[in-house]
């Protein structure tokens, strides 16, 4: 499950995204370092004019009430994705992303290992509100270490156009796949992350692990 992640800011998404139209809330979104479900982000969609960096909120409305933050992929051709699989493509730029191992829920931060954004398969849907995103998650990839069971769909750049563009969906559904070994590098970071309230680039410094309670002593 990816739920907490860092957005670059929009000048940054503006330079390091191709797109014909970009967004004006787009190009004044601040760095956040400790992104969370409901805030805004970047995210590229494309139709017949062109390629589009639009400003969503993180989180698809579920009919039964709450959103969704994440989408699995074996689940994408069921009633409540397959509309949007087919429609609703998108991709969504992050620095990085956290996830909390174990019973000490130890946090982690991942990263590109070659310094570029993490291009996230998406899923958005319009209404009346605005658009809202959700981030297609797969079966980890080695880079995971067992942190978590579940990983965010990377996209390879030459992967973005065949996501936007596609339509057959068991083509769509080979570009979700774990990224290569590799991809990602990781960190421990500290636990000022958990709370949502804070922010700041400190937060994805890297810190000693969380130490057992056997290890203190």
């Amino acid at each position: 499950m990816c739920g907490r992640g860092v957005r670059p800011d929009g000048v940054e998404l503006a330079e390091a995204i191709e797109a014909d139209l970009v967004d004006p809330e787009v190009r004044v979104l601040p760095v956040r370092h400790n992104l969370a479900p409901t805030d805004p982000l970047g995210v590229l969609r494309r139709d017949d004019a062109g390629r589009h960096l639009l400003l969503a909120r993180w989180g698809v409305p579920r009919h039964r009430g709450g959103i969704a933050i994440n989408a699995r992929d074996d689940r994408l051709r069921g009633p409540m994705w397959r509309t949007m699989l087919r429609r609703g493509r998108a991709v969504v730029p992050l620095r990085g992303f956290y996830e909390w191992e174990g019973p000490q829920r130890q946090p982690w931060y991942f990263r590109r290992g070659d310094g570029g954004l993490l291009l996230l398969a998406g899923l958005v849907l319009a209404d009346a509100e605005g658009l809202h995103a959700t981030i297609v998650t797969t079966e980890p990839s080695r880079d995971i270490g067992g942190v978590h069971d579940r990983m965010p769909a990377v996209l390879e750049p030459d992967m973005v156009e065949p996501w936007l563009r596609g339509e057959d969906p068991q083509m769509l559904l080979a570009l979700v796949r774990p990224a290569p070994d590799g991809t990602l590098l990781r960190h421990t970071v500290g636990r000022r992350v958990n709370s949502v309230r804070n922010d700041g680039p400190e937060l994805v410094e890297p810190v000693a692990p969380i130490a057992t309670q056997g290890e203190l002593f």
